[in-house]
């Protein structure tokens, strides 16, 4: 396995100087082609340190992971933000201050592949290919209807209130037998452990992420898509909307130029690459073969 090791560091956004954490995984000066992982909601860049090993071995690829704002070592209100830009800037920023004119693909998990797209699709993140797990393209209809939980978060947030809580429980305050990440115990009591838990979601968020949500439906952005994405989800998915996926891909199949293969993962649950050993090791195969035919540039 690789030597490797992860380099955290931390760089200073603007206009607001909000701390922002990242780390590299590998030496970029070896590594011309990088792999930018993009993480969701409530995630911290140690969270899926194996997989950077095994992704760093098999593609001989750099990593370089971000910490959102207002989750994990970076600053910001815990799980808040008023638009998705404040997740993209970050990026953009560090990819054009450290790694300007690199060429890279993208790994990115549930609100990380919103973040991903959102960021490709008005032309501000310029990946070669794209690998989605578990994408949030749609927030599910519980605990709260989206006919409810959209009104009720834009109302929120036009009347300046957009830091208030929802009630939505944390994903890991379930018992293991009713959590909705992963079917594996001791992955789900690794995650139980973070050492950066965040509250619930406020209503900026929810109101922020169905405005994201909108504009990678729009046709226009969509006629503009020409990266090829493989997109996982599993048959146990309840943390977002499999449905919204499906129908995501179906429409941009027709519109994009873009080659869209859409694997399901039989009795996976959210946290595909925290799940089983065996569905992680398909899924793990799967995106090494896809990345492996990016171009050599």
């Amino acid at each position: 396995m690789s030597s490797a090791q992860l380099d955290l560091r931390q760089f200073l956004t603007s206009p607001d100087n909000t701390h922002i954490r990242y780390g590299i995984y590998g030496t970029p000066k070896r590594s011309h082609h990088l792999l930018l992982f993009v993480l969701g909601r409530g995630e911290w860049i140690e969270k899926y340190l194996p997989l950077y090993e095994q992704l760093h071995h098999k593609l001989s690829r750099t990593l370089v992971i971000v910490d959102h704002v207002g989750q994990g070592g970076s600053g910001g209100i815990p799980a808040h933000v008023d638009r998705y830009d404040e997740y993209v800037d970050p990026i953009t920023q560090l990819l054009a201050n450290e790694f300007s004119h690199r060429p890279y693909d993208i790994i990115a998990h549930s609100m990380g592949g919103l973040v991903a797209l959102y960021g490709t699709l008005l032309d501000r993140l310029h990946p070669q290919r794209l690998v989605l797990s578990a994408p949030l393209i749609g927030l599910p209809q519980k605990p709260v209807p989206r006919l409810l939980s959209r009104p009720l978060s834009q109302q929120f947030s036009s009347m300046g209130l957009g830091h208030t809580r929802t009630l939505v429980k944390s994903e890991i305050s379930y018992s293991f037998k009713k959590n909705r990440l992963t079917s594996d115990r001791e992955k789900y009591q690794q995650l139980q452990k973070t050492p950066y838990p965040i509250p619930s979601p406020t209503m900026g968020w929810v109101h922020a992420t169905f405005l994201a949500c909108d504009t990678i439906h729009y046709d226009y952005h969509l006629t503009r898509l020409q990266a090829p994405l493989l997109i996982f989800y599993g048959s146990c998915e309840h943390v977002v909307s499999a449905q919204s996926i499906k129908r995501w891909v179906k429409i941009a199949r027709k519109l994009s130029n873009s080659t869209i293969e859409l694997i399901h993962i039989p009795e996976s649950r959210h946290e595909i690459f925290c799940e089983q050993e065996d569905l992680v090791s398909r899924a793990l195969r799967k995106t090494v073969d896809f990345l492996s035919h990016s171009k050599k540039t």
